[in-house]
C-alpha cells in the first residue's frame, strides 16, 4: 500500500474544481497532493493530521492584503500581518500597498510560511517621480517594479488620485507588459465612492484591471447601500471579462488620519468616514470621532495589530502627527452580503465554473489591519444558507487561484500544491493550515517562518538575491489576462 509524507484524515474534503464534497483522506508527498481517497496511511515518521468533524479546503488565497508598506508607518509594522493572515487560515496573499523591498524584508523578518505576491503602490514623490505620471514614464516604472520583484502596480485613488488621463495611462502601461494593475478607485474627477466606480468603463477602454474592494464603493454615500450594490453590478457587467474583483466582509475599514497644516483631513477616504456620521473633515472632527468611539487607531500589542478607541486612540494619532492608521465601522452588512453572494445564472451546475460570482473573490483587505475574517464570515454565510459549502470554497480558494494565475493552487487535483486550510464548521474558524505540505498554523497560532515570494519571470533574479523561497507566476495564465493576446 502506498504511504505518504503526511495524511489529513477523516475531514469533509471540499474541492469545487473537482466537484468533491465527501469525507476522505488526503495523501501528501513532496509538498503536493498525491491522492484523495480512503484509508490512506503516512509513512514511517510521517505526519497524520486528524480532521474528523472539520472541513478541509484548498488553502485560502487572499487577493487583497496589507503586509508591507511604501510609506512611513509610524505605529505599526505591516509585516506583522503575515502571522495575522496565517492565523486566520490564509496560505497565499496578494499584498497591495508596499514595495518589493519592504515586502521581502518583512518576509525575512516576520514571515509566517505563507506565499506572498506584491503589487507596488504608486505614490507620487515616493515610489514614482511625480503626480499624474505620463504613460512613457509609467512604462519605465512598471518595468522597474517587475524587475525588483513586484507582480505589478496599484493605484491608490482614495489617497493619491491621478487625473483620468494618467489613470488610463497607468492601466495601458501595465497591460502592455502584462503586469498586474489594481485600483483603489477615484481619480481627481471623482471620489472613492460609487462615483469612482462609474468612471471605470471609460478609463478602461479595452484594457484589463483589478477593481479593489468593491464593497468600499457601496457604503450608501450617494444612494442607499442596496442601490449602490445594484448599480455596481450593472457597471461591472459592462466590463465583464475585463476586470477581476473582490470584496471583504468586515465592518471595519482601514484608512489614515493625516491632516494638513491647516487642520484639514487630507485624503478622500477618511473624509468620507467622517462625513458619513456628520463629523467635520478636520483635525477637530477626527479627534472627536476617536473620543466618541466611532474611530479606532491601529497599534501593536503582544506582537499583533489591534484596534483601540477613545483617548488611547487620540494619543496614538497625535504621537504620529496625525499620520496614524485608523479604522471606522463604515461597511454595511447588506453590502457585504449582496456582493459576496451575487451570482450569474447558469444551467449546467456540474461545471466547475457554473456558479460564476458577480464579484470574483472574498478578500480581507486586512493582513496587518485586524479584519482577517474572510473564512469566518464566509462560513457564517454558509450557515445562513446564502452559500453552499462548495461555493464558499470557490470564493475563498478556487476563484482567487484563477484570478492570480496560480494554476497549481486552489484545488486538490493530483500534483496540486498541498496548500490546505482546515476549518471547524461549528466556530467558523480555521484550525490548521499547511503550505507545500508543511504545517504553518496550528490551533489558530502561527508556527512557521519565512515563506515563498511570488514573482514574475522579470523578478526572478531579485527573488533569488533575497534568499527567500520563491515561485514564478505567468500572469498570461491569470484571469486578468486570459485571452488578452
Amino acid at each position: 500500500m502506498p504511504t505518504y509524507d503526511a495524511v489529513i484524515t477523516g475531514g469533509r474534503v471540499l474541492d469545487p474544481a473537482n466537484n468533491t464534497d465527501a469525507v476522505l483522506d488526503i495523501g501528501i508527498n513532496h509538498g503536493r497532493v498525491d491522492l484523495i481517497g480512503e484509508g490512506l496511511e503516512p509513512s514511517a515518521g510521517g505526519r497524520r493530521i486528524n480532521a474528523a468533524g472539520h472541513w478541509v479546503m484548498p488553502g485560502h488565497i487572499d487577493t487583497h492584503a496589507h503586509v508591507s508598506s511604501a510609506g512611513d508607518e509610524r505605529n505599526v509594522d505591516r509585516a506583522l500581518g503575515l502571522a495575522m493572515l496565517a492565523e486566520s487560515g490564509t496560505t497565499t496573499c496578494l499584498d497591495l500597498l508596499g514595495t518589493p523591498e519592504s515586502l521581502s524584508d518583512g518576509m525575512q523578518r516576520l514571515g509566517a510560511g505563507i506565499n506572498v505576491a506584491g503589487a507596488m503602490a504608486l505614490i507620487p514623490h515616493l515610489t514614482i517621480p511625480q503626480d499624474d505620471p505620463p504613460i512613457a514614464q509609467m512604462r519605465d516604472v512598471v518595468s522597474d517594479a517587475l524587475s525588483r520583484g513586484a507582480v505589478g502596480v496599484k493605484m491608490i485613488g482614495g489617497y493619491h488620485p491621478f487625473t483620468p488621463e494618467s489613470t488610463a495611462g497607468v492601466i495601458e502601461a501595465a497591460n502592455e507588459q502584462m503586469a498586474w494593475v489594481a485600483f483603489h478607485l477615484a481619480t481627481k474627477d471623482s471620489s472613492s465612492t460609487l462615483e469612482g466606480l462609474r468612471e471605470v468603463p471609460d478609463l478602461l477602454g479595452d484594457g484589463r484591471l483589478h477593481v479593489a474592494h468593491v464593497n468600499s464603493y457601496c457604503r450608501g454615500m450617494i444612494l442607499t447601500a442596496e442601490q449602490e450594490c445594484q448599480e455596481a453590478f450593472e457597471i461591472l457587467d459592462q466590463v465583464h471579462g475585463q476586470v477581476v474583483t473582490e470584496s471583504y466582509l468586515a465592518q471595519m475599514n482601514g484608512t489614515n488620519g493625516l491632516c494638513d497644516e491647516d487642520g484639514n483631513v487630507v485624503a478622500n477616504v477618511p473624509q468620507n468616514c467622517l462625513t458619513a456620521r456628520g463629523y467635520p473633515t478636520t483635525e477637530i472632527g477626527m479627534r472627536q470621532a476617536l473620543l466618541d468611539g466611532y474611530g479606532y487607531a491601529q497599534t501593536v500589542k503582544d506582537g499583533r495589530v489591534v484596534l483601540v478607541t477613545g483617548q488611547e486612540a487620540v494619543d496614538i494619532w497625535a504621537a504620529a502627527n496625525t499620520a496614524a492608521g485608523l479604522s471606522f465601522p463604515v461597511n454595511p452588512a447588506s453590502s457585504a452580503f449582496t456582493l459576496a453572494t451575487g451570482q450569474y445564472e447558469f444551467s449546467d451546475s456540474s461545471a466547475p465554473d457554473a456558479a460564476e460570482f458577480r464579484i470574483d473573490a472574498v478578500s480581507t483587505d486586512g493582513g496587518a489591519i485586524p479584519r482577517n475574517v474572510a473564512i469566518e464570515r464566509t462560513m457564517a454565510l454558509v450557515n445562513f444558507g446564502a452559500l453552499s459549502p462548495l461555493d464558499a470554497v470557490r470564493k475563498l480558494s478556487y476563484n482567487p487561484s484563477r484570478m492570480l494565475g496560480l494554476q497549481n493552487k486552489g484545488h486538490f487535483s493530483e500534483g496540486a500544491d498541498a496548500d490546505i486550510t482546515v476549518v471547524d464548521p461549528n466556530s467558523g474558524l480555521a484550525t490548521t493550515s499547511l503550505v507545500a505540505g508543511e504545517v504553518i498554523m496550528k490551533n489558530g497560532k502561527s508556527v512557521a517562518t519565512g515563506g515563498a515570494w511570488i514573482v514574475t519571470a522579470a523578478g526572478e533574479d531579485a527573488a533569488k538575491a533575497s534568499g527567500l523561497k520563491y515561485e514564478v507566476v505567468d500572469l498570461e495564465a491569470s484571469q486578468l489576462y486570459v485571452g488578452w493576446r
